[in-house]
């Protein structure tokens, strides 16, 4: 069980992109815990800084972490949380507005399990957050079969692992 409840780590330094993510997770009454950090330095301060005497390192069950973010990007987070083992097991799925498919390809390289454009349909804003959270935390809810979400190219999905 995670240190402090959260089962979403949520990051991204654009606060409007955060509340329409939360909103997302409100209109479909979502009841996982999430914690909002907002920028790559502070995701490496809350799982990979010093633990506080008798407190366990934090564990959130998926991490949704933008890629172009201020004092440390996703890129770098992906290297430092890859490469402890405390770390390396969470699903990490990269939550951006980039389409450009060498930032894809170079986050799978880095060991992102997940790599989702947002979508702000203004008919169902915050979507592309709650189908991420569903795909790695409600499979039963998941509406779409594993073989058809793995590794297509040219869906919005794109999976590493699962």
């Amino acid at each position: 069980m995670n240190a402090d409840g959260a089962d979403v780590l949520l990051v991204d330094d654009n606060s409007n992109d955060v509340a329409i993510a939360l909103d997302g997770f409100r209109r479909h009454a979502m009841e996982h815990r999430v914690k909002v950090l907002g920028d790559g330095a502070a995701v490496v301060d809350y799982l990979l800084g010093a633990p506080e005497e008798g407190r366990p390192v934090p564990q959130p069950r998926v991490i949704l972490m933008d890629l172009n973010m201020p004092r440390l990007d996703g890129r770098g987070v992906l290297r430092l949380l890859r490469a402890d083992e405390r770390t390396r097991h969470i699903p990490i799925v990269i939550v951006t507005s980039s389409t450009h498919d060498a930032d894809r390809r170079e986050c799978y390289s880095l060991g992102a399990d997940d790599f989702v454009v947002k979508d702000f349909d203004p008919a169902q804003p915050g979507e592309f957050a709650v189908d991420a959270v569903r795909r790695w935390l409600d499979p039963i809810t998941d509406s779409m079969s594993d073989s058809s979400r793995h590794g297509q190219e040219g869906t919005q999905w794109h999976s590493r692992r699962r």
